[in-house]
């Protein structure tokens, strides 16, 4: 009931599906629009942080705490997303009885462009005032080879889900076909002569092996060929899973070309064909100049 009188007095509009446009998601907590709104209200009197270093694409990232009396919700927000989270308080602290705790998990955007993240925090009370922000940073590991184009998908389920990537000249690069270089007749490419084109680097959970990478990259090591390409997602089988998130982005020389999200549900897989004429759903295009 707390946590309901809270919400209903915040000023903010609370914000309906996953957050797939914000840099960091919070667990069982729920989105509401705009930045925070420091007060005088309670404060955020511990944070636990055992992963200070993440990968881009990690989920399942602990943070956990304490809120000072008077606190009965956490507020969370990365430095550069437009909106904020609000998790609820798990409990009283048992140790100090007057403070109520709270813990949540993580999930990192493959999106992220800058070398850390920033994550703003703060207590707020029954009454929906805010305290002061308490601010904790995380550093991004290197996560993707060296590539002159790369383009990323990663989903946040356990499901065989794949990418492709059709070039300009028509040919689509995904489990089927991972590179746009052609062997000669009766010839294996070597992962050198695979690498003088676009490949697929890995072809994450196939069929329902679990590996729980969560993601497919396509990158091209040398100049790619100039023109539209266009980036889909297959879901090939849900693997028992209802749903899965995900997230595609395109960078060229290290910067962001295009990122885009999208749900897939599991009677999707039943919706693609699953030849090279239907690669899946259209998550986005860009340009190389």
């Amino acid at each position: 009931m707390t946590l309901l009188l809270l919400l209903g007095c915040a000023p903010e509009v609370a914000l309906f599906g996953p957050g797939l446009h914000q840099n960091v998601r919070v667990a069982d907590a729920q989105l509401r629009s705009g930045g925070i709104r420091p007060g005088k209200g309670p404060e955020v009197s511990q944070v636990v942080r055992p992963q200070p270093e993440v990968l881009r694409g990690d989920a399942g990232v602990g943070l956990s705490g304490r809120l000072a009396p008077g606190g009965v919700a956490l507020l969370l927000q990365a430095k550069g997303d437009p909106d904020h989270w609000v998790l609820p308080a798990d409990g009283y602290d048992f140790v100090v009885q007057d403070e109520l705790l709270f813990g949540t998990q993580l999930e990192f955007s493959h999106a992220i462009q800058s070398d850390s993240v920033t994550l703003r925090l703060a207590a707020t009370d029954d009454r929906g005032r805010v305290g002061p922000i308490t601010e904790r940073v995380f550093q991004l590991l290197p996560d993707a080879p060296p590539a002159q184009l790369l383009v990323s998908l990663a989903w946040d389920a356990p499901v065989d889900l794949d990418l492709h990537v059709e070039t300009p000249d028509g040919i689509v690069i995904g489990a089927k076909n991972p590179n746009t270089v052609e062997p000669a007749p009766g010839q294996v490419l070597t992962p050198e002569e695979a690498a003088q084109g676009g490949y697929l680097e890995l072809d994450s959970n196939e069929g329902c092996i679990l590996d729980n990478l969560n993601r497919e990259n396509v990158l091209w090591s040398v100049p790619p060929a100039s023109g539209t390409y266009r980036i889909y997602a297959h879901l090939f089988s849900p693997c028992d899973a209802s749903f899965a998130n995900m997230e595609v982005t395109a960078q060229l020389d290290g910067e962001l070309l295009v990122r885009a999200a999208a749900t897939q549900y599991a009677f999707d897989s039943r919706e693609h064909p699953r030849d090279g004429r239907a690669p899946g759903l259209l998550l986005a295009t860009f340009k190389v100049p």
